[in-house]
């Protein structure tokens, strides 16, 4: 039977899946685990046995949170006779489950926050058919957050193949993609950087997603050279609504059967409740929920727009809102450079400064002068960081983003 999963060395079959399901008759309603195996078994058999189920970091520190009931965590509860022939039968029960899952924002602005979503709108942007089966997945992000859970669902509900690459260094993820002849990768602007520079391109990748981030064109021209036979696709999701977008390229079009679920005030993208799953911590306008991710309009009457920033993430800097990721997009294209980082360090007179972290390529050997003198080529003065530290690596958020504190 085919492969489920590749985790290290271990390898689980669908077979194993299977067996594992109708032999544990017992689940976790809130489960901590660094096995992804028994996160992926257990997560199933919630919802085809259509049990609610809260998704924990497997790093989390309950302290962190309101709400979770430290004595429930790990705890099992049994579950009531049930017997699955094949994947056909769990997957047909997982399409028609009315369970609820409860996932965390990342918590990177403030306190975790839990979303409840139904596997309805964990699964909106699922595709089935023929010509989705036989595909290998390398597996990118958190399982425990909204990327991975739709990654899961579009590979498990196709019988595809997993790879767990999750928080691996860039030699050993290249090497899976080579072994494994992985065929499609979603993941975050972050991930793809961390692979550059590369000394061989992958043909056999068929299609590269991104998000969670904004990308650049630079990153776009780098990932086409490493998967030369890939289509390049950018996704938009969040905790709140699960996806919502997918396009090539940086520019997102609404679709036109939900162009009335979105309005712009401000700049800022609103979103209809009708979208999002349920929270105590949502506040509305109106029926629309506030995303605070700034868009600007490529053509407003087809719905085309580019993600600028997220909202809060503008920096003061002399009475100008500077854009952290219009700096950082700068300083991406300077040839070396992998990856950057613009932060604002407050100050007396300017309100804030800003300050860039650059990650250089290997055997790289340019200076915070020569990043200077050409990003005085392509800002204004006031975008130009005032003190450039070159790190070799940056911390990173749970989901695999970059970490802006």
């Amino acid at each position: 039977m085919r492969t489920f999963l590749y985790n290290g060395e271990k390898k689980y079959s669908y077979e194993m899946l299977i067996e594992s399901i109708n032999q544990h008759q017992e689940y976790y309603p809130l489960y901590k685990t660094q096995d992804i195996f028994s996160y992926f078994e257990n997560l199933i058999k919630a919802i085809v046995t259509n049990r609610p189920l809260v998704l924990l970091d497997s790093d989390l520190n309950l302290s962190e949170m309101t709400g979770v009931d430290e004595l429930m965590v790990n705890k099992a509860e049994k579950l009531t006779n049930y017997h699955f022939d094949d994947m056909d039968a769990i997957i047909a029960s997982l399409q028609q489950s009315n369970s609820e899952i409860t996932i965390f924002t990342s918590g990177t602005t403030g306190q975790p926050k839990k979303v409840v979503h139904s596997i309805g709108t964990l699964t909106r942007l699922v595709r089935l058919g023929d010509k989705y089966k036989e595909q290998v997945w390398a597996f990118a992000y958190n399982p425990t957050h909204m990327a991975g859970l739709q990654v899961f669902f579009q590979a498990f509900e196709n019988q595809n193949t997993l790879v767990n690459v999750f928080n691996m260094q860039r030699g050993e993820v290249l090497r899976k993609i080579a072994d494994y002849q992985i065929t499609h990768i979603s993941a975050t602007p972050t991930f793809y950087r961390l692979l550059l520079p590369f000394e061989q391109s992958y043909p056999f990748v068929q299609r590269v997603t991104l998000g969670g981030e904004k990308s650049d064109s630079h990153l776009y021209e780098s990932i086409g050279k490493i998967f030369p036979q890939a289509k390049i696709n950018n996704v938009y999701a969040s905790t709140e609504a699960g996806s919502l977008f997918v396009t090539k390229g940086d520019s997102f079009q609404i679709p036109e059967k939900i162009c009335d679920k979105f309005v712009v005030i401000d700049n800022e993208l609103l979103i209809h409740k009708s979208l999002l799953g349920k929270s105590d911590s949502f506040k509305f306008d109106g029926d629309y929920y506030h995303s605070g991710d700034l868009i600007e309009w490529v053509d407003k009457q087809k719905g085309i727009f580019k993600f600028r920033s997220r909202k809060n993430e503008l920096i003061n800097v002399g009475g100008y809102k500077v854009n952290p990721s219009e700096v950082e997009d700068a300083i991406n294209g300077i040839k070396g450079v992998r990856q950057s980082l613009v932060l604002g360090k407050a100050n007396s007179i300017l309100g804030n400064v800003l300050l860039a972290e650059v990650q250089l390529e290997e055997d790289c050997s340019i200076t915070d002068l020569d990043i200077r003198r050409t990003l005085k080529e392509r800002l204004q003065d006031f975008k130009i960081p005032r003190k450039i530290k070159f790190v070799k690596n940056f911390s990173l958020t749970r989901t695999g983003k970059l970490k802006r504190s």
